[in-house]
């Protein structure tokens, strides 16, 4: 059994049994959720919807350094960011 959890590359037979299970599952789970009822869209109306300004929590003195080395665009102190590609 060990020897099944260890990295190896798996030949082009192994491949495609691997997918034919992924494909498997999918429908699998796709026809058990069709199953469920129909739920209407949500919605929740708050007296109070903002959150009440608080003074910053402290954070980890190395966590800007780590964020702005693992961003890959950055600009002086500034992330860029890029907007979502299913906005639009």
């Amino acid at each position: 059994m060990a020897s099944e959890l260890l990295w190896r590359r798996l030949s082009e037979q192994e491949k495609k049994q691997v997918e034919e299970k992924a494909k498997k599952v999918i429908l699998d789970f796709s026809k058990t959720i069709e199953k469920l009822p129909k739920l209407g869209e949500g919605f929740v109306e708050r007296d109070n919807f903002e959150r009440d300004e608080t003074q910053p929590w402290k954070t980890d003195s190395e966590f800007r350094k780590i964020m702005m080395k693992n961003a890959p665009h950055k600009d002086d102190n500034c992330i860029i960011a890029e907007k979502g590609k299913w906005v639009e």
